[in-house]
């Protein structure tokens, strides 16, 4: 019997939902690195595990799209997946010993090879408006996978953290390296924003499964109940944020630019990782609030939420600027005053910073929906596009 025909697919397959649950225990991991060690070692450490997942998510996102939903793609969707549930079980202690940081870096390493074999079955390297078949952004990822199980090799501490920066560094700067090969290639304008979109959801569904975790732990006063509520009330209005208006305008970049590369590498590749890790930095600081919302924090834990919210909101002045060249000044602005409240933080009890943050998404919400609705134009801030 033979398979059938499929056609290239513009929704998100069963077998790249699949994959996302890797992701999902991925994040997990990542995010409660910093929960055990409070430092802002550990939480440099955690946003090099979340760059270092979200590139791979990114790379295998990009080599199976406008590919038919066929066996031999879900084969490679599990053998990416397989990968990545090394890297995700490791992750704790990639920056730790030996044994698990070339683990880690050994099955970050396959699976690059394996995303580079697949672009190159599919013709990314050839012809007049591909990339070269030795120089292109997935020999550089490559090359960077190759610095990371040379630091788990290596010595622990500052030699190896830097190592890490290092191909962090050079692994986001590859689509940068060659922009201009980059602009002819075409993506389609449905797949990749939900694709996207679903890792937004992930990092939301990270923050509620945290708190929910801490709540179920600890001996819950009033205090930590409205924290709950308010961690939940914030937890929506970042979802509103995305989903009410961010998701169509991505949508809309995608299907109306006529250099789709560009928004792919900038709107959803490196804008988008603003957000997931934004995210990310909310969930860790609001599950310290659950558990001692009234007692100012020490060390990072207090700085984490407003921290992680400001990133958030930069997300879309950074999106949108690079989709229509002007953000909008509500989010501007908004981005701005929680850099204040950031700063802030030490001087609040953790309940009044997370009222505070909650106050202010839920008041740019509000403030976008009555323009919206009354159909008065979005004041913008102008700013230059780069060349």
């Amino acid at each position: 019997m033979t398979e059938p025909q499929h056609e290239a697919h513009e929704r998100a397959s069963w077998a790249e939902l699949f994959f996302d649950l890797v992701l999902v225990f991925a994040v997990t991991q990542a995010a409660h690195l910093p929960v055990g060690h409070p430092t802002w070692t550990a939480v440099g450490q955690a946003v090099l595990l979340l760059a270092v997942m979200w590139w791979s998510w990114v790379g295998t996102t990009l080599a199976v799209h406008g590919v038919e939903d066929s066996n031999r793609q879900r084969m490679f969707l599990f053998a990416c997946g397989l990968c990545m549930f090394f890297m995700a079980i490791t992750a704790p202690h990639a920056f730790d010993g030996h044994a698990q940081p070339v683990i880690f870096a050994s099955a970050h390493l396959v699976l690059r090879l394996m995303l580079w074999n697949e672009m190159r079955r599919k013709g990314a390297f050839a012809g007049a408006g591909g990339f070269g078949m030795w120089l292109n952004p997935y020999t550089v990822t490559a090359v960077a996978a190759l610095m990371l199980l040379g630091a788990g090799i290596g010595p622990e501490g500052g030699v190896r953290n830097g190592i890490w920066i290092a191909a962090v560094l050079l692994a986001f700067g590859g689509p940068a390296l060659f922009a201009r090969r980059l602009q002819a290639m075409q993506f389609g304008a449905t797949h990749l924003p939900e694709r996207f979109a679903l890792f937004v959801i992930i990092a939301l569904g990270e923050m509620v499964a945290s708190v929910g975790s801490q709540a179920a732990e600890t001996h819950l006063g009033v205090s930590s109940w409205l924290s709950i509520v308010l961690i939940f009330l914030l937890a929506c209005g970042l979802w509103w944020l995305y989903f009410a208006y961010g998701f169509a305008a991505v949508e809309h970049s995608l299907r109306t630019n006529q250099l789709r590369g560009v928004v792919v590498r900038d709107v959803l590749s490196y804008g988008h990782l603003l957000m997931v890790v934004g995210l990310v930095l909310v969930a860790v600081g609001a599950r310290g609030m659950v558990a001692h919302p009234t007692e100012h924090a020490h060390g990072p834990t207090g700085y984490l939420l407003p921290m992680g919210a400001t990133l958030f909101v930069s997300g879309f002045v950074f999106t949108r600027w690079r989709m229509f060249g002007a953000p909008t000044v509500g989010r501007t602005s908004v981005a701005l005053l929680l850099a204040v409240l950031t700063a802030a933080s030490p001087l609040l009890p953790p309940i009044a910073i997370l009222a505070l943050v909650a106050a202010v998404i839920a008041a740019l919400n509000g403030f976008e929906y009555w323009v919206v609705s009354t159909g008065r134009p979005l004041a913008l801030v102008r700013m230059p596009q780069p060349k």
